[in-house]
């Protein structure tokens, strides 16, 4: 089965960090961190590069935009804060105490060191306490729009419940989106293709565009609702279905960035390949 170290799972205070204007990249290797950091407690973790690459699916071709890479990784992700607010105060807490990164002069090696600010150990530790989100970083990973990546974390937060309504401010805030977009872009750049790049991850992924009932009818919110995942499913294996029951996905069409259509099976195939190992581990028992 999965690697468990290849789920990421955290407390769902880091969903309300606002990290949609780091790039795709920047978000990959992020929560490819904390999933190497997540049942480690406090201690200090060293990843090599390959590891860090492995995690986050990223190429390594060039070593000295590697080492570039790593170093925009320290400064933009090392320095991530999480905003508390409750009555009576307001406090910004670093979520590492250490984000380093090291090389060599020929960059043949090159390392990330890691610990989290003990403030945080409850955030990927202590899954007794509270309510966490949970996800394969691969599909994560395979998801190309940061407003996407940002919609996938909200929703799996809530995927045993099968809906999620946010009213517009909240959404606006979440999502990280510039006060300059007004309702229609935010429908048509953001939504829409939310929908649209989140629907190998979410069966039966819809939203509904809540209107006031005032003149104008104007947009306050927005209602996603999917088939909810069942908490006594592993969770790569959420599309499985009872041995011996035929099971079809249909496949969405993606644009890539150069826009060149194709298929983005990912979702599909490792469905499939999971529902291969089960059935595998059921006749070995047999």
């Amino acid at each position: 089965m999965k690697n468990k170290k290849e789920i990421t799972q955290y407390k769902n205070q880091v969903n309300s960090i606002p990290m949609r204007k780091r790039t795709a990249e920047e978000m990959n290797f992020f929560f490819a961190v904390l999933t190497k950091l997540r049942d480690e407690g406090t201690k200090e973790i060293i990843m090599d590069k390959y590891e860090l690459a492995e995690l986050a699916k990223y190429t390594v071709t060039h070593n000295k935009r590697y080492r570039d890479t790593i170093k925009s990784l320290v400064d933009k992700i090392g320095t991530l804060t999480y905003l508390e607010e409750t009555k009576n105060s307001y406090e910004a807490m670093p979520l590492f105490l250490k984000f380093k990164a090291t090389w060599e002069d020929d960059l043949t090696n090159m390392e990330l060191i890691l610990k989290v600010n003990p403030e945080f150990e409850y955030i990927l530790n202590r899954w007794n306490e509270g309510n966490w989100t949970k996800f394969m970083l691969e599909e994560f990973i395979q998801i190309e729009s940061t407003y996407s990546k940002t919609l996938f974390r909200l929703l799996k937060q809530w995927k045993t419940v099968g809906k999620r309504e946010f009213d517009l401010d909240e959404f606006k805030r979440l999502m990280d989106i510039p006060k300059s977009y007004n309702v229609g872009r935010i429908n048509d750049r953001i939504v829409k293709n939310g929908i649209r790049d989140l629907g190998p991850h979410f069966k039966d992924l819809k939203v509904k565009i809540v209107k006031a009932n005032t003149k104008g009818t104007p947009v306050i919110g927005y209602k996603f609702t999917w088939e909810p995942e069942k908490n006594d499913a592993w969770d790569q294996n959420k599309f499985n279905k009872v041995p011996g029951k035929k099971q079809t996905y249909k496949k969405k069409p993606y644009r890539s960035k150069d826009g060149t259509e194709f298929a983005k099976s990912y979702a599909e195939k490792r469905r499939e390949e999971y529902f291969k190992e089960v059935l595998e581990e059921k006749n070995s028992k047999n």
